[in-house]
């Protein structure tokens, strides 16, 4: 079963409040997706034209097929047409101009958005800001008594801004706070508290390391044997035991376990910890130990610098173990922290790089295009110039059909062949622990949204 090129959305009884009550109407969507557009929206990659048929219908036609459309829609923030269809209206006229954002005009357009600051937000949720409550440290929000899901139970929230993970830790200990997330090593002690539930679920975050694979930048990743190696040697159950505290999971393919195209069983190359495979693969490979016991071929040493960025522990403590378990089958790792700006450049701007170790995450969407289609160097996050036309061609059709189980076995095949060329290794899974005060009910920490029914929270007295 393939998708079709046309979406109909229906909108539901919902209204905006502010100053004034006013309906949320299919206007205040296609001024949406028009606003987006200036900011790059995924959303763009798939249609061609948004329509408002009447008060409450929006068409959106498609470009090319594809399964992901209403995911992106559905996750659109909806904005008021009231305070910005003068800004939608610009970003549409410049497209029919046939320009784009990267010309002069359209990155004008962007500046008079991202500077665009409404005295007052219009919006449609259980709860709205209190402005005179917002400072540096929290800020307030009271209840919207006429949202379209029933009164909240809550007259009010705060939301708190603190200094680090300590404090979050401390002041769910004291009460102060009824709601935060803490770190794995805060677990154990955690636990010993009477007043408070504990929560621990996945995520869809991922730990990655990519190898440089533009030959003009380095030649050393070019065999796939030395970097299949590398990640055999890594005992990567241990990092989680020994760094995360054993809250995390360890990477079995590329997708996260929350994913409904989680398929572990049919992936074929699991990189299990073993060093004597990682050995004879660089033996296989012609790289030979040298004098001072570093593998050489040709003359050029089997040594590289991987970067991360500075002040994140578990990154820092991950590539101390590489440098030390690669060590112990002759490759030579120095790790490189920076700030994370100019780590943020040097992997997605200059890509002046060896080899970097980071985070990033999946959407719920199994779509993986943005990290190992050939197109996603230039934009993307295949920040390694990783190119298989196979992938591409898997990831495109995946996109265009609606059985869920024909896509699963899409990106399952797609799955086994990033693990046999592993241009990137998936380290591994982290979960997430939240900690809720016993006296607030009807929470439910989740990575996906945890606000969702945000009407129905309430607290004992």
């Amino acid at each position: 079963m393939y998708a079709t090129t046309r979406a109909t959305l229906k909108i539901i009884s919902r209204v905006f409040e502010c100053c004034r009550r006013s309906p949320l109407t299919s206007q205040d969507v296609v001024t949406t997706v028009w606003a987006v557009r200036a900011l790059r929206n995924v959303i763009w990659r798939y249609i061609d034209s948004v329509e408002a048929e009447d008060e409450t219908t929006i068409r959106f036609h498609m470009s090319t097929p594809s399964t992901v459309v209403e995911r992106y829609v559905l996750k659109l923030r909806i904005v008021s047409d009231k305070q910005y269809g003068e800004l939608a209206k610009k970003v549409q006229d410049l497209f029919a101009a046939g320009k784009d954002m990267d010309s002069p005009e359209g990155q004008a357009i962007l500046d008079e958005i991202k500077n665009f600051r409404p005295e007052q937000i219009l919006a449609s949720g259980p709860f709205q800001f209190d402005y005179g409550s917002i400072t540096n440290a929290q800020l307030t929000l009271v209840k919207n008594p006429n949202y379209w899901e029933g009164e909240p139970n809550l007259d009010q929230y705060i939301w708190k801004v603190v200094p680090d993970a300590t404090v979050v830790a401390q002041q769910l200990k004291t009460g102060e706070i009824d709601y935060g997330d803490i770190e794995p090593s805060q677990l154990e002690d955690m636990r010993l508290q009477p007043n408070v539930n504990i929560y621990k679920y996945d995520t869809f975050d991922f730990t990655f390391y990519a190898y440089q694979l533009d030959p003009e930048k380095t030649t050393i990743f070019q065999e796939k044997e030395v970097r299949q190696a590398l990640l055999y040697a890594l005992d990567r159950q241990a990092m989680i035991d020994a760094i995360r505290f054993g809250i995390g999971r360890v990477a079995v393919g590329t997708m996260p376990v929350m994913s409904w195209a989680y398929n572990p069983d049919a992936i074929q190359n699991k990189y299990e910890y073993d060093p004597e495979r990682a050995k004879q693969l660089l033996d296989q490979a012609g790289w030979t130990p040298g004098p001072d016991g570093i593998r050489q071929k040709n003359g050029q040493r089997l040594a590289f610098t991987i970067y991360t960025n500075a002040g994140n522990k578990i990154r820092e403590q991950y590539v101390a173990v590489f440098q030390e378990q690669w060590r112990q089958i002759g490759v030579e790792c120095t790790p490189q922290t920076e700030e994370w700006n100019a780590f943020l450049d040097r992997i997605t701007g200059t890509k002046d790089f060896e080899m970097f170790l980071v985070g990033f995450s999946w959407g719920v969407d199994p779509d993986q295009s943005t990290m190992w289609k050939c197109s996603a160097y230039e934009g993307g996050f295949n920040m390694n110039k990783y190119c298989n036309p196979e992938v591409d061609q898997l990831l495109d059709e995946a996109l265009r059909t609606t059985d869920q189980e024909q896509r699963k076995e899409l990106y399952t095949q797609m799955q086994n062949i990033l693990m046999e060329d592993l241009p990137s290794a998936i380290l591994d899974f982290p979960q997430a622990l939240s900690v809720v005060n016993k006296r607030v009910h009807n929470l439910f920490p989740n990575d996906v949204d945890d606000r969702y029914n945000a009407h129905q929270w309430w607290v004992e007295s």
